[in-house]
């Protein structure tokens, strides 16, 4: 095996993209585990009565899982210039550009409490926090993080309109109580960023009691602060776990850009086309038996098979669909004749019609490639 390959097989076992790669699986779920010890025994190691801090199994513990996260930011950078997105760059400039994203910036602050006490004579214990740190390197192994950051992230104007109400109300309710409460209590109140502390708690619910008004127009408004509290907090809740929601229907499991650059309708693309490509692309999976598409849905979603195995039927046969296998619109003609089912346990993603259209518009050589393989052809059935 040439250096290459060997970069490439590297790379695959580090991202777990490769359908059944038992290796991947057991180094996935190893660095997991590594991941879960180190937080354990830091937190534990904060507890004086056991004693842990002092002890020779502490030390030992703590040197190996930073060597290991040592091992995987140095392979991970070595790995980088495989990356899809990196591929047509200088070696030194796709490792480059990995060490700047959120997950290599995570990585490089998890193995800083072992440059501290290595280098800068810092005591390990004495660099707590960005041991704890090491719980964000979850994030790139859980599904769930990662459906949260895309609620977030597709939710991030309206959220930020919350914000700003937010904010308007803490400006407001903090000015009228600086103007009821300046001469009663100057103290708290004296001053417009003073009262700011008890507006904040108080639309937040906290109310932390420390600073409460005392007159009566005061109340008054203390009340109103807090009922307006509850309908600001809940808008932003609200917003969240319907998008949160949104996201885990439709996305069943993680997709990333070494997934897709392996199929044969997407090899070859370039970054930019991948990167406009992969947020349109919803993941789902089947058991087999279970029904894709049933007749007579007016689908006008396109199809793609990530994984395992779907039969197509159509009035002119059955056509079985393995990984790469593209079915369901073409050139805008809903399928109504065609059932779909999964042959075997099957991952399918998924370009519904109001995103295959937008994509059409920006990337038209993605879709006319897609369009030229997929199964049946417009006007079949």
């Amino acid at each position: 095996m040439d250096r290459r390959s060997m970069r490439r097989r590297v790379f695959d076992l580090l991202e777990r993209d490769v359908p059944g790669d038992r290796p991947a699986d057991v180094l996935h779920f190893a660095l997991i585990a590594v991941i879960l010890v180190s937080i354990v025994v830091a937190v534990l190691g904060t507890v004086a009565s056991l004693g842990l801090r002092d002890g020779w199994a502490f030390a030992v513990i703590e040197h190996a899982c930073l060597a290991v996260f040592v091992a995987e930011y140095a392979v991970r950078l070595w790995v980088a210039p495989e990356h899809p997105l990196r591929r047509g760059m200088p070696a030194w400039q796709a490792r480059l550009a990995y060490a700047v994203t959120p997950f290599a910036i995570i990585d490089l602050l998890a193995i800083m409490p072992l440059a501290g006490s290595l280098f800068a004579g810092y005591e390990l214990h004495g660099l707590l926090v960005l041991r704890l740190l090491r719980f964000l390197k979850l994030a790139r192994y859980s599904s769930g993080f990662n459906a949260l950051f895309l609620a977030i992230k597709r939710e991030r104007y309206a959220l930020f309109s919350c914000l700003l109400i937010l904010v308007s109300g803490v400006l407001t309710a903090a000015t009228l109580m600086y103007l009821v409460e300046r001469d009663v209590q100057p103290e708290q109140f004296g001053s417009i960023p003073a009262a700011m502390w008890w507006a904040i708690t108080t639309l937040t619910t906290v109310g932390y009691g420390d600073v409460v008004p005392v007159t009566t127009l005061g109340r008054v408004i203390g009340g109103i602060t807090m009922v307006t509290g509850l309908v600001m907090l809940a808008l932003p809740i609200a917003i969240i776990a319907s998008s949160f929601s949104e996201v885990i229907a439709q996305h069943n499991f993680v997709v990333t850009f070494s997934m897709v650059s392996r199929l044969a309708p997407f090899t070859d693309l370039d970054a930019k086309a991948l990167g406009a490509l992969l947020p349109v692309l919803h993941s789902r999976s089947f058991d087999r038996g279970h029904m894709v598409v049933r007749r007579g849905e007016k689908t006008g979603h396109l199809y793609v098979v990530l994984e395992g195995y779907v039969e197509v039927e159509h009035p002119d046969g059955v056509e079985r669909l393995g990984p790469g296998g593209v079915f369901g619109v073409a050139s805008g003609a809903a399928l109504e004749h065609m059932v779909v089912r999964a042959a075997t346990k099957a991952k399918v993603l998924v370009i519904e019609e109001n995103e295959l259209h937008a994509l059409m518009a920006k990337h038209p050589v993605v879709v006319a490639r897609l369009s030229g393989m997929v199964f049946p052809k417009a006007g079949e059935g």
